[in-house]
């Protein structure tokens, strides 16, 4: 190996580590606004979930009209699991100073730019938020397989315009990340999309199980995901 394609390899080893360890994220920005409204949704939920162990409510087991396949669940186990680990190494990026050096584990694929990358941080803010304003309004209402036997239909607030607003959240903070954080490992996401189409179809059934016409009602004003 002569000089000159020594040289060159070793430029292209600092590219690669560059990209590597860079995302070009600026998280003195990202770091405080997502853990800001990370820390409010989880203190809404913890607040929401011990008003309703406190109440004692009785609830039921609803089995689905249909079964979920396993694949979905897990593509949404993963998913899920993948991007709560996700958002809360970002505020951690931000306070201890190691920044996009903190994701070297996910094998980045490129560098996202400024609009790329603000893109993702309003894509995932929209999505935490939306989590919030769902419970906030859904309350301690229970998921549609542990209802009670008063259980209500929820069509305020965001549940007004979209059926699933909580899934419609998990998948704008899947997209919103992977433009924050494009890598290998972020990519994973996606498997999050047709997992939550297929846990939506299903739990639609079990509601108009439960519900009725009034739940078919709802459906033909509502749009599953998109407020369309």
């Amino acid at each position: 190996m002569n000089d000159g394609e020594f040289h060159s390899m070793l430029l292209a080893n600092q590219k690669y580590k560059a990209c590597r360890n860079h995302f070009m994220t600026d998280f003195t920005i990202v770091g405080p606004v997502i853990g800001i409204l990370a820390a409010v949704d989880v203190i809404l939920h913890i607040r929401l979930d011990l008003k309703k162990v406190r109440t004692k409510t009785n609830f039921f087991l609803a089995e689905p009209s249909t079964e979920v396949p396993m694949t979905a669940v897990v593509t949404v186990a993963v998913s899920t699991l993948l991007s709560f680990f996700l958002v809360f190494l970002i505020p951690i990026a931000w306070l201890t100073g190691l920044g996009s050096n903190l994701f070297w584990f996910t094998f980045p694929i490129l560098s996202p730019p400024v609009v790329m990358w603000m893109l993702g941080l309003m894509l995932l803010s929209l999505g935490i938020g939306l989590h919030y304003w769902s419970r906030s309004v859904r309350q301690e209402m229970a998921a549609s397989w542990a209802m009670s036997k008063t259980h209500q239909l929820v069509t305020t607030g965001p549940y007004g315009r979209i059926r699933h607003p909580s899934y419609a959240s998990y998948l704008l903070c899947f997209l919103g990340l992977f433009l924050l954080l494009p890598s290998v490992v972020s990519c994973l996401l996606f498997l999050g999309f047709p997992g939550y189409y297929i846990l939506a179809d299903s739990e639609e059934l079990n509601l108009m199980n439960h519900f009725g016409d009034e739940y078919r009602a709802y459906m033909k004003k509502t749009g599953r995901f998109l407020p369309i």
